[in-house]
């Protein structure tokens, strides 16, 4: 037994997700077990004894309470591919006061300014709205606030809500909460169907005509495991037909233990590409530095967005800048991430007085709208516009979709018209719908 104890030290350690857990033989932690097919890998776990808590069909995996010998005998298993630790994942956003990004305080309006920003208010003059579009939410829950629930046109627009922690589908769309916030706050960025109360109204949401697909994998407090965020995924490719879904919003991040092909979220979120779901996923809030984008960003396929401060002067673009916790690339494996940046200072969004943002920071709280910043707050503006896009041109490939989002973004200037590469580092510059 201690020979094939050193064997799956040696085979976790080698692949960069090292033994973060206890190897004492007699306990038992949480692993996902990956083989050639669901079938085997189940067949070969209850053959040990190990208690299976996730089926992960998208990457022939399961999530399972094993032993360190357990794990032993499974690694020497033919059939088995790999053993990973369950590691932790997290949502992407919070307030960051005085980080380039956050007032510390909110202002009473119901105004949001982003939409204008990335010229989205001007799309919607023309009649595109993301109406048809499915955006798959994937985190905390969602709010039910009729910005959130009703699309632009008034009709109700969950269409699904599904909980990967407990595996279960909500009889009735309208059940279902948001405990943390952070789900709710991103959703009504991508989609919010309320309207400013300037002259100029336009609507407070990038795509108020989508509808969403509420998939929860995170806590109250915005935390979670690579086991649900993949049985979430999981549910979304497997559903994705029914509920039209197109986009799939990412806005969490995990630090990379591994090449971007061998993580597990990463295989997943490569599976959901290849159906052509359309993954907008947020750097991390790890910046400035180099080489600090996380998982699933770091995924070369995957449309990954930094987020950027308009620095409360949004009619003059000359003081933008890329916001200091923005993560930055390169990835390890040399990709330049992240492939653009979208208003993620200082952001304005839904957010229910029960939850944990608002109980936690009632500085930022003001009425329904809370105001945080982060990464994953540009990615929902990233999604919106996507949702945009496939409306207006519904044929193209999501390879396609990337490019031409990537080909419209707008170069940041500097005051005299030159370009100002140290001002958003990397990538192709600002969305612009």
């Amino acid at each position: 037994m201690k020979a094939r104890l050193a064997v799956a030290v040696i085979f976790l350690v080698g692949l960069g997700f090292g033994i973060s857990q206890s190897l004492t033989p007699t306990t038992v932690n949480s692993y996902i077990v990956q083989g050639t097919s669901l079938a085997n890998v189940k067949a070969l776990v209850i053959e040990q004894g190990g208690d299976i808590t996730h089926e992960l069909g998208v990457i022939r995996a399961v999530a399972a309470d094993l032993t360190a010998g357990q794990v032993a005998e499974l690694v020497d298993a033919e059939g088995i591919r790999r053993v990973y630790d369950n590691g932790a994942v997290e949502t992407a956003a919070k307030p960051i006061k005085g980080d380039n990004g956050d007032s510390g305080t909110t202002e009473s309006t119901t105004d949001t300014f982003f939409t204008s920003l990335v010229n989205g208010d001007s799309v919607h003059q023309m009649g595109i709205d993301g109406s048809g579009i499915g955006i798959a939410v994937l985190d905390t829950g969602l709010w039910k606030h009729s910005g959130i629930k009703n699309d632009s046109a008034g009709n109700f627009r969950i269409k699904a809500v599904y909980n990967s922690i407990t595996d279960k589908v909500a009889a009735n769309p309208m059940s279902g909460d948001d405990p943390a916030g952070h789900g709710s706050h991103v959703a009504s960025i991508a989609v919010s169907s309320l309207m400013t109360s300037d002259s100029n109204a336009r609507y407070n949401g990038v795509a108020p005509g989508a509808h969403l697909v509420s998939v929860q994998a995170f806590d109250e407090d915005g935390h979670g495991t690579y086991a649900d965020v993949i049985r979430a995924i999981d549910w979304i490719v497997a559903n994705r037909k029914k509920h039209k879904i197109r986009v799939l919003n990412a806005s969490f991040s995990a630090e990379p233990r591994s090449y971007y092909w061998d993580d597990p979220i990463n295989q997943a979120i490569m599976v959901a590409w290849q159906k052509e779901i359309l993954v907008v996923a947020a750097a991390g809030n790890y910046g400035p530095d180099p080489m600090t984008i996380g998982v699933p960003g770091n995924n070369p396929y995957v449309l990954t967005v930094g987020a950027m401060t308009d620095n409360f002067t949004p009619a003059d673009g000359s003081d933008d800048e890329l916001a200091s916790f923005s993560s930055a690339g390169p990835t390890v494996e040399g990709f330049v991430k992240p492939e653009v940046v979208a208003p993620g200072g200082h952001m304005r969004g839904l957010v229910h007085s029960n939850s944990t943002l608002a109980n936690a920071y009632p500085e930022y709280y003001d009425g329904d709208y809370f105001e945080m910043s982060g990464t994953s707050q540009a990615a929902a503006v990233v999604s919106g516009v996507a949702a945009l896009v496939i409306q207006a041109e519904p044929w193209h490939s999501v390879d396609d979709i990337k490019c031409r989002i990537m080909s419209a973004a707008r170069p940041a200037v500097n005051a005299d018209g030159s370009l100002a590469y140290s001002v958003f580092q990397q990538g192709a510059g600002m969305v612009d719908a």
